[in-house]
Protein backbone atom coordinates (compact mmCIF):
# COMPACT_ATOMS: atom_id res chain seq x y z
CA UNK A 1 0.00 0.00 0.00
CA UNK A 2 1.77 3.04 -1.36
CA UNK A 3 1.95 5.69 1.70
CA UNK A 4 -1.18 8.23 0.42
CA UNK A 5 -3.40 5.35 0.63
CA UNK A 6 -2.54 4.39 4.33
CA UNK A 7 -2.76 8.71 5.09
CA UNK A 8 -6.53 8.53 3.06
CA UNK A 9 -6.94 5.29 5.06
CA UNK A 10 -5.98 6.44 8.47
CA UNK A 11 -8.13 9.65 7.62
CA UNK A 12 -11.26 8.00 6.99
CA UNK A 13 -11.04 5.21 9.56
CA UNK A 14 -11.54 8.12 12.46
CA UNK A 15 -14.75 9.31 11.49
CA UNK A 16 -16.13 5.80 10.37
CA UNK A 17 -15.50 4.73 13.87
CA UNK A 18 -16.71 7.59 16.04
CA UNK A 19 -20.46 8.20 13.55
CA UNK A 20 -20.89 4.03 14.03
CA UNK A 21 -20.41 4.50 17.57
CA UNK A 22 -22.51 7.13 18.16
CA UNK A 23 -25.14 6.01 15.77
CA UNK A 24 -24.87 3.04 17.98
CA UNK A 25 -24.97 4.56 20.94
CA UNK A 26 -28.62 6.04 20.05
CA UNK A 27 -29.82 2.91 19.61
CA UNK A 28 -28.70 1.28 22.69
CA UNK A 29 -29.98 4.65 25.24
CA UNK A 30 -33.26 4.18 23.24
CA UNK A 31 -33.83 0.42 23.64
CA UNK A 32 -32.21 1.09 27.50
CA UNK A 33 -35.50 2.95 28.52
CA UNK A 34 -37.74 0.11 27.32
CA UNK A 35 -35.59 -2.79 28.87
CA UNK A 36 -33.83 -1.17 32.01
CA UNK A 37 -37.14 -2.43 34.30
CA UNK A 38 -37.48 -5.75 33.27
CA UNK A 39 -33.25 -6.01 33.67
CA UNK A 40 -33.49 -4.82 36.85
CA UNK A 41 -36.18 -6.93 37.67
CA UNK A 42 -34.61 -10.31 36.81
CA UNK A 43 -30.53 -8.80 37.49
CA UNK A 44 -28.81 -11.02 34.75
CA UNK A 45 -25.24 -11.14 34.77
CA UNK A 46 -23.39 -8.44 33.26
CA UNK A 47 -22.73 -9.87 30.16
CA UNK A 48 -25.32 -11.09 29.25
CA UNK A 49 -26.59 -7.43 29.67
CA UNK A 50 -23.83 -6.56 27.12
CA UNK A 51 -24.43 -9.54 24.66
CA UNK A 52 -28.10 -8.40 24.83
CA UNK A 53 -27.51 -5.07 23.50
CA UNK A 54 -24.90 -6.10 21.19
CA UNK A 55 -27.27 -8.58 19.79
CA UNK A 56 -30.18 -6.10 19.39
CA UNK A 57 -27.91 -4.23 17.28
CA UNK A 58 -26.89 -6.96 14.87
CA UNK A 59 -29.96 -6.67 12.54
CA UNK A 60 -29.26 -2.80 12.63
CA UNK A 61 -25.62 -3.33 11.07
CA UNK A 62 -26.59 -3.19 7.51
CA UNK A 63 -28.78 0.64 8.34
CA UNK A 64 -25.80 1.84 10.63
CA UNK A 65 -22.38 0.91 8.55
CA UNK A 66 -23.73 3.14 4.89
CA UNK A 67 -24.79 5.81 6.88
CA UNK A 68 -21.46 5.84 8.85
CA UNK A 69 -19.66 5.43 5.59
CA UNK A 70 -21.21 8.12 4.13
CA UNK A 71 -20.77 11.12 6.76
CA UNK A 72 -16.96 9.66 7.55
CA UNK A 73 -16.79 9.59 3.57
CA UNK A 74 -17.93 13.70 3.26
CA UNK A 75 -16.18 14.48 6.25
CA UNK A 76 -13.05 13.36 5.06
CA UNK A 77 -13.53 14.75 1.80
CA UNK A 78 -14.22 18.16 3.17
CA UNK A 79 -10.96 18.50 5.20
CA UNK A 80 -9.07 17.18 1.78
CA UNK A 81 -10.28 19.83 0.03
CA UNK A 82 -10.64 22.48 2.75
CA UNK A 83 -6.74 22.18 3.38
CA UNK A 84 -6.26 21.89 -0.38
CA UNK A 85 -4.33 18.37 0.02
CA UNK A 86 -6.22 17.14 -2.87
CA UNK A 87 -5.37 19.75 -4.96
CA UNK A 88 -1.49 19.56 -3.92
CA UNK A 89 -2.25 15.62 -4.70
CA UNK A 90 -3.38 16.04 -8.24
CA UNK A 91 -0.67 18.48 -9.04
CA UNK A 92 1.56 15.80 -8.13
CA UNK A 93 0.37 13.91 -11.11
CA UNK A 94 -2.10 11.89 -9.32
CA UNK A 95 -5.09 10.70 -10.93
CA UNK A 96 -8.59 12.07 -9.04
CA UNK A 97 -9.73 8.25 -9.33
CA UNK A 98 -7.09 7.26 -8.20
CA UNK A 99 -7.22 8.69 -5.04
CA UNK A 100 -10.63 7.52 -4.25
CA UNK A 101 -9.77 4.02 -4.56
CA UNK A 102 -8.97 3.79 -0.63
CA UNK A 103 -12.40 5.30 -0.16
CA UNK A 104 -13.75 2.63 -2.62
CA UNK A 105 -11.70 -0.29 -1.02
CA UNK A 106 -13.26 0.83 2.80
CA UNK A 107 -16.30 0.57 1.38
CA UNK A 108 -15.62 -3.21 -0.19
CA UNK A 109 -14.64 -3.91 2.72
CA UNK A 110 -17.36 -2.83 4.55
CA UNK A 111 -19.55 -4.85 2.37
CA UNK A 112 -18.14 -7.81 2.63
CA UNK A 113 -17.99 -7.21 6.79
CA UNK A 114 -21.64 -6.43 7.29
CA UNK A 115 -22.69 -9.31 4.50
CA UNK A 116 -20.35 -12.35 6.76
CA UNK A 117 -21.86 -10.79 9.96
CA UNK A 118 -25.43 -11.26 8.18
CA UNK A 119 -24.35 -15.03 7.57
CA UNK A 120 -22.72 -15.83 9.59
CA UNK A 121 -23.95 -13.99 13.24
CA UNK A 122 -26.89 -11.89 13.04
CA UNK A 123 -29.63 -14.02 12.51
CA UNK A 124 -28.71 -15.99 16.15
CA UNK A 125 -27.70 -13.07 17.44
CA UNK A 126 -31.04 -11.16 16.43
CA UNK A 127 -33.22 -15.09 17.58
CA UNK A 128 -31.10 -14.98 20.92
CA UNK A 129 -31.74 -11.35 21.86
CA UNK A 130 -35.97 -11.92 21.55
CA UNK A 131 -36.35 -14.87 23.00
CA UNK A 132 -34.45 -13.36 26.31
CA UNK A 133 -36.77 -10.15 26.08
CA UNK A 134 -39.60 -12.86 25.64
CA UNK A 135 -38.35 -14.53 29.01
CA UNK A 136 -37.72 -10.98 30.80
CA UNK A 137 -34.55 -11.81 30.84
CA UNK A 138 -34.31 -15.20 33.05
CA UNK A 139 -31.51 -16.97 31.91
CA UNK A 140 -32.53 -20.13 32.68
CA UNK A 141 -35.95 -19.91 30.51
CA UNK A 142 -35.80 -22.05 27.13
CA UNK A 143 -37.72 -21.52 23.82
CA UNK A 144 -38.75 -24.75 22.90
CA UNK A 145 -38.76 -25.83 19.01
CA UNK A 146 -41.89 -28.39 18.49
CA UNK A 147 -42.16 -30.42 15.34
CA UNK A 148 -39.12 -29.89 13.28
CA UNK A 149 -39.80 -31.10 9.59
CA UNK A 150 -36.70 -31.67 7.75
CA UNK A 151 -36.27 -32.51 3.77
CA UNK A 152 -32.75 -33.58 1.85
CA UNK A 153 -34.37 -33.59 -1.34
CA UNK A 154 -30.79 -34.45 -2.40
CA UNK A 155 -30.64 -37.84 -0.89
CA UNK A 156 -34.71 -38.88 -0.50
CA UNK A 157 -34.71 -38.41 3.59
CA UNK A 158 -37.38 -36.47 5.42
CA UNK A 159 -37.49 -35.77 8.76
CA UNK A 160 -39.54 -35.34 11.65
CA UNK A 161 -38.42 -34.38 14.91
CA UNK A 162 -41.68 -33.82 17.66
CA UNK A 163 -39.14 -31.60 20.24
CA UNK A 164 -36.06 -30.14 19.99
CA UNK A 165 -34.27 -27.38 22.38
CA UNK A 166 -32.27 -24.73 20.53
CA UNK A 167 -29.93 -24.85 23.19
CA UNK A 168 -29.01 -28.07 22.70
CA UNK A 169 -30.15 -29.31 18.77
CA UNK A 170 -27.94 -32.20 18.83
CA UNK A 171 -30.43 -34.22 21.40
CA UNK A 172 -33.52 -35.08 19.63
CA UNK A 173 -36.82 -36.62 21.23
CA UNK A 174 -39.42 -38.96 19.21
CA UNK A 175 -37.54 -38.63 16.05
CA UNK A 176 -39.15 -40.56 12.48
CA UNK A 177 -36.48 -40.57 9.25
CA UNK A 178 -38.25 -41.58 6.55
CA UNK A 179 -36.10 -42.97 3.47
CA UNK A 180 -37.64 -42.92 -0.16
CA UNK A 181 -36.49 -44.35 -3.37
CA UNK A 182 -35.89 -41.68 -6.12
CA UNK A 183 -39.57 -42.94 -7.50
CA UNK A 184 -41.11 -41.37 -4.05
CA UNK A 185 -41.72 -44.92 -2.78
CA UNK A 186 -40.68 -45.56 0.84
CA UNK A 187 -37.66 -47.70 1.55
CA UNK A 188 -37.63 -48.04 5.36
CA UNK A 189 -38.86 -45.57 8.27
CA UNK A 190 -36.88 -45.54 11.20
CA UNK A 191 -38.63 -44.26 14.19
CA UNK A 192 -36.79 -43.40 18.24
CA UNK A 193 -37.92 -41.71 21.14
CA UNK A 194 -33.84 -40.02 21.30
CA UNK A 195 -31.56 -39.50 19.05
CA UNK A 196 -27.99 -37.80 19.54
CA UNK A 197 -25.23 -36.20 17.09
CA UNK A 198 -22.20 -37.27 18.53
CA UNK A 199 -18.55 -37.09 16.94
CA UNK A 200 -20.16 -36.30 13.77
CA UNK A 201 -22.41 -38.95 13.55
CA UNK A 202 -25.87 -39.62 14.55
CA UNK A 203 -26.68 -42.30 17.02
CA UNK A 204 -30.69 -43.79 17.76
CA UNK A 205 -31.91 -45.03 20.96
CA UNK A 206 -34.26 -47.76 20.83
CA UNK A 207 -34.87 -47.51 17.05
CA UNK A 208 -37.18 -49.12 15.16
CA UNK A 209 -37.19 -49.53 11.50
CA UNK A 210 -40.44 -50.66 9.37
CA UNK A 211 -39.19 -51.56 5.90
CA UNK A 212 -40.98 -51.39 2.28
CA UNK A 213 -41.26 -53.23 -1.12
CA UNK A 214 -40.91 -51.32 -4.50
CA UNK A 215 -44.74 -51.19 -4.62
CA UNK A 216 -44.29 -49.21 -1.39
CA UNK A 217 -46.00 -51.95 0.20
CA UNK A 218 -44.51 -52.52 4.03
CA UNK A 219 -42.84 -55.96 4.37
CA UNK A 220 -43.42 -57.16 7.52
CA UNK A 221 -43.78 -55.16 11.35
CA UNK A 222 -41.68 -52.90 12.48
CA UNK A 223 -38.85 -54.49 14.27
CA UNK A 224 -35.41 -53.08 16.00
CA UNK A 225 -32.25 -52.00 14.13
CA UNK A 226 -30.05 -53.05 16.38
CA UNK A 227 -29.74 -56.53 18.78
CA UNK A 228 -33.02 -56.02 20.82
CA UNK A 229 -35.19 -52.80 21.55
CA UNK A 230 -32.81 -51.43 23.77
CA UNK A 231 -29.83 -51.03 21.88
CA UNK A 232 -28.01 -47.83 20.47
CA UNK A 233 -27.40 -48.10 16.96
CA UNK A 234 -24.76 -45.30 15.08
CA UNK A 235 -25.91 -44.30 11.69
CA UNK A 236 -23.03 -43.18 9.52
CA UNK A 237 -25.00 -42.52 6.50
CA UNK A 238 -27.38 -39.76 7.84
CA UNK A 239 -25.30 -36.62 6.86
CA UNK A 240 -28.00 -33.98 8.40
CA UNK A 241 -26.27 -32.20 10.86
CA UNK A 242 -27.76 -30.41 14.39
CA UNK A 243 -27.85 -26.42 12.36
CA UNK A 244 -29.67 -28.35 9.31
CA UNK A 245 -32.30 -29.55 11.36
CA UNK A 246 -32.58 -26.91 13.67
CA UNK A 247 -33.24 -24.06 10.97
CA UNK A 248 -36.79 -25.90 9.57
CA UNK A 249 -37.96 -25.54 13.31
CA UNK A 250 -36.49 -21.34 13.14
CA UNK A 251 -38.87 -18.93 12.17
CA UNK A 252 -37.77 -16.95 8.81
CA UNK A 253 -36.72 -13.97 10.52
CA UNK A 254 -34.01 -16.00 12.51
CA UNK A 255 -33.14 -17.76 8.91
CA UNK A 256 -29.39 -16.93 7.09
CA UNK A 257 -29.49 -17.23 3.35
CA UNK A 258 -27.95 -20.30 3.59
CA UNK A 259 -31.16 -21.73 5.11
CA UNK A 260 -33.58 -19.64 3.38
CA UNK A 261 -32.38 -21.39 0.15
CA UNK A 262 -32.90 -25.00 1.79
CA UNK A 263 -36.41 -23.90 2.59
CA UNK A 264 -37.37 -22.39 -0.69
CA UNK A 265 -35.61 -25.62 -2.18
CA UNK A 266 -37.23 -27.99 -0.03
CA UNK A 267 -40.97 -26.02 0.31
CA UNK A 268 -42.01 -26.41 -3.71
CA UNK A 269 -45.69 -26.08 -2.79
CA UNK A 270 -45.83 -23.02 -0.61
CA UNK A 271 -48.41 -20.27 -1.87
CA UNK A 272 -47.73 -18.40 -5.06
CA UNK A 273 -47.73 -15.23 -2.56
CA UNK A 274 -45.17 -16.44 0.06
CA UNK A 275 -43.00 -18.02 -2.30
CA UNK A 276 -42.46 -14.41 -4.25
CA UNK A 277 -42.21 -13.15 -0.42
CA UNK A 278 -39.52 -15.77 0.93
CA UNK A 279 -37.80 -15.23 -2.99
CA UNK A 280 -37.40 -11.27 -2.01
CA UNK A 281 -36.08 -11.89 1.25
CA UNK A 282 -33.19 -14.09 0.09
CA UNK A 283 -32.28 -11.42 -2.66
CA UNK A 284 -32.42 -8.85 -0.14
CA UNK A 285 -30.31 -10.46 2.29
CA UNK A 286 -27.61 -10.51 -0.67
CA UNK A 287 -27.99 -7.21 -1.55
CA UNK A 288 -28.17 -4.82 1.31
CA UNK A 289 -24.75 -5.60 2.67
CA UNK A 290 -23.77 -3.63 -1.05
CA UNK A 291 -25.11 -0.72 0.13
CA UNK A 292 -21.57 0.22 1.56
CA UNK A 293 -20.04 0.58 -2.25
CA UNK A 294 -23.35 2.03 -2.80
CA UNK A 295 -23.06 4.89 -0.68
CA UNK A 296 -19.19 5.72 -1.14
CA UNK A 297 -20.42 5.75 -4.72
CA UNK A 298 -22.66 8.52 -4.45
CA UNK A 299 -20.39 10.26 -1.27
CA UNK A 300 -17.50 10.61 -3.36
CA UNK A 301 -18.73 13.45 -5.65
CA UNK A 302 -20.77 15.23 -3.61
CA UNK A 303 -17.49 15.09 -0.84
CA UNK A 304 -14.85 16.32 -3.63
CA UNK A 305 -17.34 19.10 -4.71
CA UNK A 306 -17.28 20.78 -0.96
CA UNK A 307 -15.15 23.76 -1.87
CA UNK A 308 -17.31 24.68 -4.66
CA UNK A 309 -20.62 23.89 -3.40
CA UNK A 310 -20.14 24.16 0.24
CA UNK A 311 -20.20 21.64 2.68
CA UNK A 312 -24.42 21.60 3.97
CA UNK A 313 -25.21 21.50 0.21
CA UNK A 314 -22.94 18.55 -0.44
CA UNK A 315 -24.15 16.77 3.15
CA UNK A 316 -27.98 17.34 2.08
CA UNK A 317 -27.53 16.07 -1.72
CA UNK A 318 -26.23 12.64 -0.02
CA UNK A 319 -28.40 12.39 2.63
CA UNK A 320 -31.10 12.98 -0.11
CA UNK A 321 -29.46 10.01 -2.41
CA UNK A 322 -29.22 7.70 0.48
CA UNK A 323 -33.08 8.36 1.47
CA UNK A 324 -33.70 7.61 -2.34
CA UNK A 325 -31.95 4.71 -1.97
CA UNK A 326 -33.63 3.27 0.55
CA UNK A 327 -37.29 4.48 -0.71
CA UNK A 328 -36.17 2.89 -3.70
CA UNK A 329 -36.17 -0.56 -1.72
CA UNK A 330 -39.00 -0.07 -0.03
CA UNK A 331 -40.87 -0.22 -3.77
CA UNK A 332 -38.71 -2.77 -4.73
CA UNK A 333 -39.78 -4.79 -1.55
CA UNK A 334 -43.30 -3.97 -2.53
CA UNK A 335 -43.26 -4.99 -6.61
CA UNK A 336 -40.99 -7.99 -5.66
CA UNK A 337 -43.16 -9.68 -2.95
CA UNK A 338 -46.32 -9.34 -4.14
CA UNK A 339 -44.87 -10.72 -7.85
CA UNK A 340 -45.47 -7.65 -9.72
CA UNK A 341 -41.50 -8.22 -10.55
CA UNK A 342 -39.19 -10.99 -10.32
CA UNK A 343 -38.49 -11.32 -6.63
CA UNK A 344 -34.44 -10.63 -7.46
CA UNK A 345 -35.49 -7.61 -9.07
CA UNK A 346 -37.47 -5.90 -6.43
CA UNK A 347 -34.29 -6.86 -4.29
CA UNK A 348 -31.85 -5.36 -5.92
CA UNK A 349 -33.31 -2.52 -7.78
CA UNK A 350 -32.40 0.30 -5.87
CA UNK A 351 -28.68 -1.11 -5.78
CA UNK A 352 -28.97 -0.83 -9.77
CA UNK A 353 -30.69 2.52 -10.16
CA UNK A 354 -28.35 4.14 -7.38
CA UNK A 355 -25.26 2.11 -7.88
CA UNK A 356 -25.49 2.94 -11.44
CA UNK A 357 -26.32 6.95 -10.76
CA UNK A 358 -23.27 7.01 -8.31
CA UNK A 359 -20.93 5.72 -10.82
CA UNK A 360 -21.96 8.28 -13.73
CA UNK A 361 -21.33 10.75 -11.15
CA UNK A 362 -18.31 9.67 -10.13
CA UNK A 363 -16.70 9.50 -13.70
CA UNK A 364 -18.06 12.84 -13.95
CA UNK A 365 -16.11 13.47 -11.49
CA UNK A 366 -13.10 16.50 -11.97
Amino acid sequence: MKLIDRYIVKLLTGPVIYCLGGFMMIIVISEVFGDVSRILDARPPWYIVIRFYLSVLAPMLRYLIPAALMLATLYTLFGLTRNSELIAMRASGISIYRLMLPFLAIGLAFSILSGTLDECWVPRAYAWAENMKSSRFETQMQIQENRSIYLNLAEHRRWQVQYMDPQTPQVLQQVEVKQERPDGTRRFILTAPRAEYLDGQWWFFSPMVQRFGEADNPIGRAVPLGADTNSVVEIRYFRETPAMLASAARPWEFLNGREMLHYIRTNPDMPERNLYERKYSLHSHLAMPWASVIVILFAIPAGARTARQGVMSAVFSAIAMMAGFYALAQIGLVLGSTGTIPPWTGAWLSNIVFGSIGLYHLTHLR
